[in-house]
C-alpha cells in the first residue's frame, strides 16, 4: 500500500484497489451495495432507501470536515484500479463518545468496511482492510485498532484474523445497539 501525495487522507494504492476518500457523488454507487440485503445483513443498519444513503453520506462527509488532529471520522471509497467501479467503502474513526456499549481511548481507532456482494471472497475486503490499518498505524498514529462483527459472520471474523486481530470482547444480544439482535466480538489488533 502506498499512499499518493503528501496528504495523510491521499488516495491509497494497493495491488487492485485505489482508496480515496468519499465525494458527495458517491451516493448512486454506495447505493448499489448499500441498498443490497446480503452486503448490509451484518452492518449497523438494514438496506438503505435512496434519501437513507444519501443522509448517511452527508453525515460521513461532515464527519470529515470535523475532523481535527485529535479526533477524526473518514469514509473512505473502494475503487478497482482496473475499472474505477466503486465496489465497497470504509471508515476509520476515533471519537470522544465511541458507540455503546465500551469505550476506547483517544489512541486508538476503530474500523469499518462493506463490499457489494459480488466482489466477496476474492481477498478485496483483506486488501482494503489492510491498507486502512497500515494508514491507521502510520498516517493516524493509532496504537490499537477496534472492530466489530457480528457473531454469525465468519467471514470477516477470519478477514480480521488473518490481518492479525484478536478477540477483545464479546457482547451478548442483549448489549447489541444496532437492533440486529445477534451477538458480536470487538477484535483488537495492537501496533507492534
Amino acid at each position: 500500500m502506498t499512499a499518493v501525495g503528501g496528504d495523510s487522507r491521499a488516495p491509497l494504492l494497493t495491488e487492485r484497489l485505489l482508496l480515496r476518500p468519499l465525494r458527495a457523488d458517491d451516493a448512486g454507487a454506495l447505493l448499489r451495495f448499500r441498498a443490497h440485503p446480503s452486503a448490509t445483513r451484518y452492518l449497523s443498519h438494514g438496506p438503505l432507501t435512496p434519501e437513507q444513503n444519501r443522509a448517511r453520506l452527508r453525515q460521513t462527509l461532515t464527519a470529515a470536515e470535523s475532523s481535527t488532529a485529535e479526533w477524526f471520522h473518514f469514509g473512505w471509497a473502494f475503487e478497482l484500479r482496473a475499472t474505477g467501479d466503486v465496489i465497497g467503502d470504509g471508515r476509520t474513526w476515533n471519537t470522544e463518545a465511541p458507540p455503546a456499549p465500551g469505550r476506547i481511548p483517544a489512541e486508538s481507532a476503530s474500523l469499518g468496511y462493506v463490499l457489494h456482494p459480488e466482489h466477496q471472497g476474492l481477498g478485496l475486503g483483506r486488501e482494503a482492510a489492510g491498507a486502512l490499518v497500515e494508514w491507521l498505524f502510520t498516517a493516524r498514529g493509532s496504537v490499537t485498532i477496534f472492530a466489530g462483527v457480528y457473531e454469525p459472520n465468519l467471514p470477516s471474523q477470519r478477514l480480521l484474523e488473518g490481518l492479525g486481530f484478536r478477540r477483545d470482547r464479546y457482547f451478548t444480544v442483549s448489549e447489541d445497539t444496532a437492533g440486529k439482535q445477534l451477538p458480536s466480538w470487538r477484535y483488537r489488533l495492537d501496533r507492534g
